[in-house]
């Protein structure tokens, strides 16, 4: 017969042990040395490049203020929706009328994203796990 008390805390250490950061399954390569924009807004040619997933402004100029998190790290966006989470890497954190915003690229494509400050959990520069 089982004991289910420990079957259950069996299930609570292994919910407690698994950080954000520390997905099964998910190498988190070396962050960009270049392409992702810090302490400035982005452009359209930033994004042209692939180096932003959008800018804020219109007529060619820029209105974001730049947020003070660190560019690039690592992140997890998580779609409110369904609760899913991706991991990312964030490449410009910009505020415009009170909005925060984040452009990320996806690790698994080549697929770039925009979402509220508030759908990402940010891990910071180290690789998560490490």
């Amino acid at each position: 017969m089982i004991n289910r008390t420990l079957v259950f805390m069996g299930f609570l250490a292994l919910c407690w042990v698994a950080q954000p950061g520390e997905a099964t399954g998910v190498v988190w390569p070396e962050l960009p040395k270049d392409c992702f924009v810090h302490a400035r807004p982005a452009t359209s040619a930033d994004m042209k490049k692939g180096c932003a997933a959008f800018a804020i402004g219109n007529a060619g100029t820029s209105v974001g203020t730049p947020l003070d998190i660190k560019i690039p790290q690592y992140a997890w966006h998580v779609d409110k929706a369904s609760g899913k989470k991706t991991p990312v890497i964030l490449i410009q954190a910009e505020e415009s009328s009170g909005i925060k915003a984040v452009g990320y690229r996806e690790l698994d494509s080549p697929r770039l994203g925009a979402a509220l400050l508030t759908e990402m959990i940010l891990l910071g520069g180290d690789k998560p796990g490490q």
